[in-house]
């Protein structure tokens, strides 16, 4: 057995049956039990009577008048507690507030229901007046009270104030937890902090009433958990199957659903219908719920019945103002005096009042009705559309625009309102506006594409998409018509996949415009593919249908059909076969429709080109189709147009073009640009055909011609034949810098071969050949398959300007380069092309022959001398009588073939010797450099070699001398140590013996001493000997200073001891044995002096000569 889903399942069947049981003591001591849900009598006073008989306490006459209310009979309950106040015997005051509180709960259940709000409001208001007279005002229940009513009167602040101070008391009280969680929902939309209370609520008291499950499930709503919030819904439905609120909610979420997620019309049929149905069945249920009643103005407005609509808005209305005339009432006089669920409930009747009157078309009313929705509630979003599309259908585009810029501050995701302001910013002839409009237009479909629930299991790729209308693609391509051809073209190509994913074809304009805009971007292939495509749907559409219409639009891409044929058939003609297709076509449109002129002037076109009908014959026809439409500007055009490119051969007279333009403007439209334009070309042929000497005149004409170009860009400011004829006067008058910032424009704005080929005309007129060259192969390479002849004539003529003016030959080479792919091109039979060639070959030649010997190379003379034999050929060869259209007179031509064969090509071959004696004398000269640097090289290659021998010589014999020196030192140093030995053998005695030399004894004593002192000085000794050293092993040009130096006084030896001493002794030591000096005290001073120093020395040749101790 299932559990039950009511409060039974909290409180349990007892607990259940006890609330709904009451047991009265009587007077008698006995006790009678009342059943408060089953036994109460329908009429209130046989209970009252009962209660005044028994004289029960008040809690009974609070339990029965309770009752009374939770089984809806309020004024049932009303009597019973208004009936117990007025009892004034056994009653305590404190009985009395709680009966009064309870009348006061009573009134505001009523509110709550609707009936008689204002009245009941009032009522409540009085109670607690009263309550608070008596002491009550600091009662928890009075509290709750106070702040209900506040909360009626959206005096929400106050409310709050109370229902903190209650929950400081007691933070479980479930019912200021209600009713602070509504506060929070309504005015702050803090919808997560209103959840928190709902749900505390929920977990401190399950079985409250009202169901908390209600506001949980709104705040979850808001928070974009709808399935959360259904679910909480559905549980308040379980446990309580009566609650009317959330049957409500759980309907008008299931039209979310169908609104929203229906993948199909017949799901979305079959959804609708069901909701219908549930809304059906609630209304029974409840025939004054507002919610309802809105929903069914929705359905009757969708099927309109506009006179059900506004029955049902007086109802509402009824219900809360209790007035019979809704029109009396303005949001101005409502103000203050309504609920906010009241002001909501009211614009919404406003609201749909207003689309009553909108679909009506009375949209100054419908405008009223809307502003009045708006004031009640400024965040009714539908009305604020409905108003700008109420200004806009009034004619109030600026006003329109006003409210939907308003609107998207707010709601800038808003798709509708993205959508209505894309619509009216590209109507605006400011370029910022449809900016704008791009703008927000491709930000409407970047949303749509994003919109709506994910669903990753099935359909998420439909969920993630809104459908975009077809016409925000259609402006958007039309916005970039003339920004971006292949920007407007992908929008076209994104309305036709949008059709095609809802199984539906695109309309034929549609694949007009691709086709169109295809062939304008030279893809003729395509252009052809779309229009068949588009034909082959009319024809279907009207098998099946009459309609005029589609015969129309029938005929207008068959001939957009063979017009694109026309130019296939141009990139693949043969002489026998020149745009049959086309020709077929047209004849076919004509069988249709014969007055269509427009077919009638291209089959004239083809037959001009062609050389099936004489000119003459569509002269006749063409005249004849003028004598049909004089007045048509399109054939006037074309009939100007033959007789300036076939009048001559016609024999017509030679202004007949100028005398027809004027009679067009004079007599037909004097705005004609054909017209304008062709007169102004002729005035500027008329300018450039005047002599120079005839200056007033060619101005004159240049002006005129100026005039009535700038008379054609007011007319068409987009006129790109008008822009670049002024253009060209200016260049042609020297102001180059005007021209060409006028074709810079056109470029910059329209994207036609025209304007580069002029680009690159001013550019080589201005010098600037590079730029030249750039913008005739851009024209080339964007605007053909690079195979055109005309663009490749002006690419060489552009080189070979180019090679004379910077006199660079690989540029003449890059002329002829050009020439003979030209003539490859034209099949090798055009005089003009193989004249170019030749006359090339000429300039090259020339060139050649003026340059400097040092500067030729004999390849290219004997290239030069070939080609030009060639040229000469070709010359000849136009010259003779059969070539029926020479590019120039025949003599002319055979005069150059002259001047080339007898002059030109003998200067040819005697820069060839020139060049060549030039290439033998620079070799020889060379050779002789070469000759003369390798001799000099030679040259000091010897002087090197004999120099390094030298060195090496003398290298050798310092080593000899080295060795000699060393070999000299270590005698001397033996000798020194035998002089040692005699020395210490001498004693004094000698000295005493010998008494005439006593001063020389004495000097050597002295000089002994001299020598023990300067023995105690290590220091000085070191730097003694370290130079000693130097001098006995590098010193070798000493010598001669030395000998100088010898005889000087032994006073003056001793004041510079180091450098005197070191030369006495090479010089002592080099001369001994030679030197036979008489004086003997000079020779003694020799050997005083030189025994000094090596004595000095001894140590210092012992270790640096020998080493003896250190080994």
């Amino acid at each position: 057995m299932e559990e039950p889903l009511d409060i039974t399942y909290y409180l349990g069947p007892q607990g259940v049956e006890l609330l709904n049981n009451l047991d009265v003591p009587l007077s008698n001591g006995e006790i009678v039990s009342i059943n408060l849900r089953d036994e109460l009598p329908e009429d209130p006073l046989e209970i009252i009577t009962f209660l005044e008989t028994e004289n029960v306490p008040r809690q009974f006459w609070v339990s029965v008048a309770g009752g009374y209310a939770q089984n809806g009979k309020l004024e049932e309950a009303q009597s019973v507690a208004e009936k117990g106040l007025s009892k004034l015997v056994g009653f305590l005051e404190e009985d009395k507030k709680a009966l009064q509180g309870f009348l006061t709960w009573l009134y505001l259940k009523k509110v709550l229901l609707g009936i008689e709000k204002n009245s009941n409001i009032n009522r409540a208001r009085e109670s607690i007046e009263k309550l608070q007279a008596v002491g009550g005002n600091k009662e928890l229940s009075n509290l709750l009270l106070k702040a209900i009513v506040y909360l009626f009167e959206d005096r929400f602040d106050k409310a709050l104030e109370i229902l903190d101070r209650v929950l400081k008391e007691n933070g479980n009280n479930c019912f200021a937890l209600m009713a602070k969680a509504q506060i929070i929902l309504n005015k702050t939309k803090n919808y997560s902090n209103a959840l928190k209370l709902y749900q505390q609520v929920l977990v401190t008291n399950p079985t409250m009433s009202p169901d908390p499950r209600i506001g949980v499930g709104i705040c979850f709503w808001f928070l974009k958990d709808e399935s959360m919030a259904i679910q909480a819904w559905k549980r308040a439905l379980e446990l309580n199957p009566s609650n009317i609120k959330a049957k409500i909610l759980v309907v008008l979420s299931e039209f979310n659903n169908a609104f929203n997620n229906s993948l199909s019309d017949e799901e979305f049929k079959h959804n609708y219908t069901t909701c219908l149905k549930q809304v059906s069945t609630l209304y029974k249920e409840n025939v004054n719920d507002i919610s309802i009643l809105l929903v069914l103005a929705s359905y009757f407005l969708s099927k309109g019945d506009y006179d059900t609509v506004e029955k049902i808005v007086n109802k509402i209305r009824a219900s809360i103002l209790g007035e019979d005339k809704f029109e009396l009432y303005t949001a101005s006089k409502l103000s203050g005096k309504l609920s906010s669920f009241q002001s909501v409930a009211l614009s919404q009747c406003f609201y749909w009042l207003g689309r009553v009157s909108f679909n009506k078309n009375d949209f100054t009313q419908s405008q009223k009705y809307f502003h009045e929705s708006i004031k009640l509630n400024e965040s009714n979003l539908l009305a604020k559309l409905g108003l700008g599309q109420s200004q806009y259908n009034r004619g109030s585009v600026e006003e329109s625009l006003i409210t939907f810029e308003s609107i998207l501050k707010t709601n800038p995701k808003c798709l509708e309102v993205l959508y209505l302001l894309g619509c009216l910013y590209s109507k605006q002839s400011s370029r910022r506006k449809q900016e704008a409009a791009i703008h927000i237009l491709e930000k409407y479909i970047r949303l749509s594409n994003n919109k709506g629930y994910s669903n990753p299991q099935e359909f998420s790729e439909f969920y993630k998409r809104e459908p975009v209308i077809l016409n925000s693609y259609l402006i958007l391509s039309e916005l970039y018509e003339s920004r971006d051809f292949t920007q407007s073209l992908v929008y076209l190509q994104k309305a036709v996949e949008s059709r095609k994913q809802v199984l539906l074809e695109a309309p034929l304009e549609v694949y007009n415009n691709i086709g169109v805009f295809n062939f304008m971007k030279n893809n003729f292939a395509l252009a052809v593919e779309n229009f068949s495509s588009a034909v082959q749907v009319a024809e279907k559409d009207s098998q099946g249908s009459s309609s005029q219409l589609i015969d129309d639009i029938k005929i207008t891409l068959s001939f957009n059909l063979a017009r694109s044929k026309e130019e296939i058939s141009e990139e693949e003609a043969t002489s026998s076969n020149i745009q049959k297709d086309s020709v077929d076509v047209y004849d076919t449109i004509l069988k249709e429709q014969p007055a269509y002129y427009s077919a009638k002037l291209r089959l004239l076109f083809l037959q001009c080109l062609s050389t099936e009908l004489p000119k003459k014959e569509i002269l006749e026809a063409l005249e004849t189709l003028l004598s049909d439409n004089d007045s048509n500007l399109e054939v006037r055009s074309f009939y100007g147009w033959f007789i300036k490119n076939f009048g001559k051969k016609l024999g017509l007279v030679g202004d007949s073009d100028a005398n027809h333009q004027k009679e067009t403007l004079v007599q037909y439209n004097s705005h004609d640009c054909y017209a304008l334009v062709s007169l102004a070309n002729i005035y500027c042929i008329m300018a450039r055909d005047l002599k120079d000497n005839d200056n007033n005149k060619k101005r004159k004409y240049y002006i005129r011609a100026v005039e009535l170009f700038a008379k054609v860009l007011s007319v068409d400011s987009k006129n790109v034949f008008a822009a670049q004829g002024l253009a060209i006067v200016y260049l042609e008058n020297k102001e180059v810098e005007k021209g060409l910032e006028i074709l810079r424009k056109i470029r910059d704005s329209l994207n036609d071969i025209s304007i580069y080929v002029n680009l690159g005309h001013a550019y080589a007129e201005c010098k600037q050949f590079s730029k030249s060259i750039e913008h005739y192969e851009i024209a080339l390479a964007r605007f053909s398959d690079g195979n055109d002849t005309r663009l490749l004539t002006f690419l060489g003529k552009t080189w070979y300007m180019r090679g004379l003016y910077e006199k660079n030959l690989n540029y003449l080479k890059k002329a002829k380069q050009y020439a003979e792919e030209v003539l490859e091109k034209s099949g090798g039979t055009s005089a003009a092309f193989k004249f170019n060639v030749a006359y090339i070959d000429y300039q090259i030649a020339e060139f050649i022959t003026k340059q400097r010997a040092d500067l030729r190379s004999v390849d290219e003379i004997k290239s030069a001398i070939l080609n030009l034999n060639t040229a000469i050929t070709i010359l000849k060869e136009l010259a003779l009588d059969e070539e029926k259209n020479p590019p120039y007179p025949k003599s002319e031509l055979n005069q150059r073939a002259l001047l080339g064969q007898n002059t030109l090509l003998n200067r040819l071959n005697m820069s060839l010797e020139e060049t060549v004696s030039n290439i033998e004398n620079v070799e020889q000269r060379l050779e002789e450099a070469k000759k003369l640097r390798r001799e000099e090289e030679d040259r000091k290659l010897k002087e090197e070699e004999e120099r390094n021998r030298q060195l090496a010589l003398k290298e050798e014999e310092m080593a000899k001398e080295r060795l000699k020196l060393q070999e000299q030192a270590q005698q001397w140093a033996e000798e020194q140590r035998a002089n040692i030995g005699v020395d210490e053998s001498d004693g004094d005695g000698d000295y005493n013996n010998n008494g005439g030399d006593a001063g020389d004894a004495g000097g050597d004593d002295s000089n002994k001493k001299k020598r023990k002192k300067n023995a105690a000085k290590p220091g000085r000794r070191g730097k003694k000997k370290a130079a000693v050293v130097d001098d006995i092993i590098n010193d070798d040009s000493e010598e001669s200073a030395v000998s100088s130096g010898e005889e000087q006084e032994p006073n003056s030896a001793k004041a510079s001891p180091k450098k005197r001493k070191k030369k006495a002794a090479i010089v002592d030591d080099e001369e001994e044995d030679d030197v036979d000096e008489p004086d003997n005290s000079k020779k003694r001073k020799k050997k005083a002096l030189s025994k000094e120093i090596i004595e000095d020395s001894d140590d210092e040749l012992d270790d640096d000569l020998f080493g003896d101790d250190n080994e």
